[in-house]
């Protein structure tokens, strides 16, 4: 019995030492590098969300307004995969993952249920193309990050989900 209690104490012990270490917090020079590596990328998406509040009634032009931030999600990851940067990678793809599924699946969807049966089919079309061939050539890139590319892939197939039928 005393061997089982002392047992359980040193293991407390340990995991007090081990568990006891708080996060530690970033120095003021850490958190400024981590802004200039992601000022671009924050700029990008305040500018988009200012140009899609200004038509907040046309979810077709937003979803189009999404184009620059593919752009610049995929000039931002190419440079951290050639800095083999992989946290930065996985960071910038969990955002735009966040942002494929939370905002640009949304948005298309409602565009696809404004347009359907009506006028501006084909520019629907066309702006998922678009959209969808920018989410293509940063797939390409993250072709040796392999849990990148499933969860883009797995917002893409989203985004191929959401289709107007052909006429008949």
């Amino acid at each position: 019995m005393t061997r089982h209690i002392l047992c359980l104490i040193a293991i407390g012990l340990v995991a007090a030492a081990v568990g006891a270490q708080g996060p530690k917090s970033l120095r003021p020079e850490q958190r400024g590098e981590l802004f200039k590596k992601n000022r671009e990328v924050i700029e990008i998406v305040v500018d988009y969300t200012i140009d899609s509040s200004r038509s907040p009634n046309d979810p077709l032009k937003r979803a189009n307004s999404y184009y620059p931030v593919l752009v610049n999600f995929s000039q931002q990851i190419k440079k951290a995969s050639g800095a083999r940067d992989d946290q930065r990678v996985s960071e910038l793809t969990q955002h735009l993952t966040t942002l494929l599924d939370k905002g640009l699946a949304k948005t298309l969807d409602r565009a696809k249920q404004q347009v359907e049966g009506g006028t501006g089919v084909d520019e629907f079309r066309k702006v998922k193309q678009d959209l969808l061939a920018q989410l293509d050539a940063l797939l390409n890139v993250l072709s040796n990050d392999p849990a990148a590319k499933k969860s883009l892939d797995d917002a893409k197939g989203n985004l191929n989900g959401i289709v107007i039928p052909e006429p008949k």
